[in-house]
């Protein structure tokens, strides 16, 4: 760690960093979404729940003044809270700072160290992306970062009784399907996470949508690049990790890479993700990067948002509200 202003993390690796060299530009989102000190608490809490996001970047003239989050707002239950005041009010100060080389094992070291729910990524001080602890944690794996204790798990999710799609929190008791049939279109929290299917047999296929991660096939298509086996096997993870919490609502996915510019080069490396929803239309989210791994990240970020997004407004169709 340094004693900079901001603390910017210490990129150096421990031990543990040779057995994952993964870094935190491998994975943070990139279309980071920022509000002004100035704002009304209000405001953002109102930002928060469109975007489905949890935490907000406060910005001053391009500069990292503060984080605020979720729980810093109050909640759904917050809103005296955040009556009358403004971001500055509320938002946490002297943020801890990642830059992309950051390993991931040092992030999640000073995450739960600290107990910090997210950190900015800076280069060359400006802001390029931002990690969350769900992402470091989800990243490496229950295995490499052992248990987690009651305070860290409530860096990672809402309360037990609740989930939270799209900003909107949808209690787990009884609803209008009755207990049984709930628990049916629920995937078990032990697979909700797991890769997604290269391949799914064809009666699976007809449930898939309906069960679990590992049944939804996804659909890699390449055009102008070269994908390994290991690159495969890491976007089906990634798609996993993003999506499988949504899997119920999930008939396919279809991953597509091109290289836009062959030999030329420059900003050609093109990803698409089309996600084919149960009832509702489809999702597609594109992005491009003159690095195809930085493209790739991206649109895994913003797919996940534009999903939940479209199960959040199915939902609140649902409840009527």
């Amino acid at each position: 760690m340094s004693n900079s202003k901001h603390g910017a993390m210490d990129s150096s690796g421990e031990a543990g960093d040779r057995l994952d060299p993964r870094l935190v530009g491998d994975i943070m989102q990139t279309r980071v979404v920022t509000i002004g000190p100035e704002e009304a608490a209000g405001a953002a809490w109102t930002r928060m729940r469109r975007r489905g996001i949890r935490h907000l970047v406060v910005l001053d003239h391009d500069d990292v003044v503060g984080v605020l989050s979720e729980r810093d707002l109050g909640g759904r239950a917050g809103a005296d809270l955040r009556s009358g005041r403004r971001v500055r009010d509320l938002m946490t100060r002297q943020v801890l700072q990642a830059d992309p080389t950051t390993t991931l094992r040092n992030a999640a070291d000073v995450m739960r160290s600290r107990l910090i729910g997210s950190l900015p990524v800076v280069q060359d001080d400006r802001i390029v992306g931002i990690v969350t602890a769900t992402d470091v944690f989800d990243a490496l794996g229950s295995d490499k970062i052992g248990r987690l204790s009651g305070a860290e798990k409530r860096l990672l999710r809402a309360p037990s009784s609740s989930r939270s799609l799209g900003g909107r929190t949808i209690s787990r008791s009884r609803d209008a399907d009755g207990d049984e049939a709930t628990r049916r279109r629920r995937p078990d929290q032990s697979t909700k996470r797991e890769p997604f299917a290269a391949v799914v047999s064809r009666p699976a296929k007809r449930l898939a949508g309906r069960t679990r991660a590992p049944d939804v096939p996804a659909n890699i298509r390449i055009s102008g690049v070269t994908l390994t086996d290991h690159e495969r096997d890491y976007i089906r993870k990634k798609l996993g990790t993003k999506l499988g919490k949504f899997a119920t609502f999930i008939e396919r996915v279809t991953f597509r890479a091109t290289d836009v510019n062959g030999p030329r080069g420059g900003i050609d490396q093109h990803c698409s993700i089309k996600v084919v929803l149960s009832g509702l239309p489809s999702v597609v989210f594109e992005s491009q990067a003159s690095s195809l791994r930085v493209a790739i990240n991206t649109a895994l970020a913003g797919v996940e948002r534009a999903v939940r997004r479209a199960v959040a407004r199915r939902q609140a169709t649902r409840t009527g509200r």
